[in-house]
């Protein structure tokens, strides 16, 4: 997609771009975010704070005019057939997309997603200034870094450990996590659970 700018990292792709009319998802999305925070569920703590913070696809159905394109520009970018999932899959808690809401001084500790997912990506809601980057890391190589966007969506292999630095910010950082999976599922057997596959 044009626009999308590529970085190579550890023998993988990154790309980072904005998605088409991004200032409307954008604002459509972070409405429904707002409404729906009573209804919050989440998966665990670190350091005193909700790591990742869930709701149902029915209270943000916005979430599907972002991750329905990624996933698009994903399978051209990557290769292969991707599953975009919106509940959460047969064994699972929680859908594979979450909310991170940083405040002042919280951050994100290095970790990857590839215990079951081929494609991550974040999509950023509200992004003040030095409210915490993004950066990648492999052992021998300085990390990248890339400084959060409002609207900018990221791309990138599961594999790649990744993390959030410190939010310098007086404002919070927002933006929405989710995971793509390889064409069929192996790990959930051929029931797709409301999946999108191109």
């Amino acid at each position: 997609m044009e626009g999308f700018e590529q970085l190579s990292f550890a023998g993988r792709e990154i790309f980072r771009g904005h998605l088409p009319d991004h200032a409307q998802r954008t604002s459509r999305l972070l409405h429904e975010l707002h409404a729906g925070m009573k209804d919050f569920s989440f998966s665990h703590k670190i350091g005193g704070r909700w790591e990742n913070s869930y709701l149902p696809i029915e209270k943000v159905p916005s979430v599907r005019d972002i991750i329905c394109p990624a996933r698009d520009l994903a399978v051209n970018l990557y290769g292969g057939k991707l599953v975009a999932l919106y509940d959460p899959p047969f064994g699972l808690e929680h859908p594979p997309f979450w909310f991170n809401l940083a405040t002042t001084g919280e951050s994100t500790g290095v970790h990857n997603h590839a215990r079951e997912s081929e494609i991550s990506g974040v999509y950023y809601l509200d992004t003040p200034i030095d409210s915490g980057e993004l950066f990648f890391r492999s052992d021998g190589e300085e990390d990248l870094t890339l400084v959060p966007e409002t609207g900018v969506l990221v791309l990138f292999p599961s594999v790649l450990r990744h993390g959030v630095r410190s939010n310098s910010a007086s404002g919070k950082r927002i933006s929405m996590a989710f995971n793509l999976f390889a064409f069929p599922l192996p790990i959930f057997g051929m029931e797709t659970f409301g999946a999108e596959v191109p």
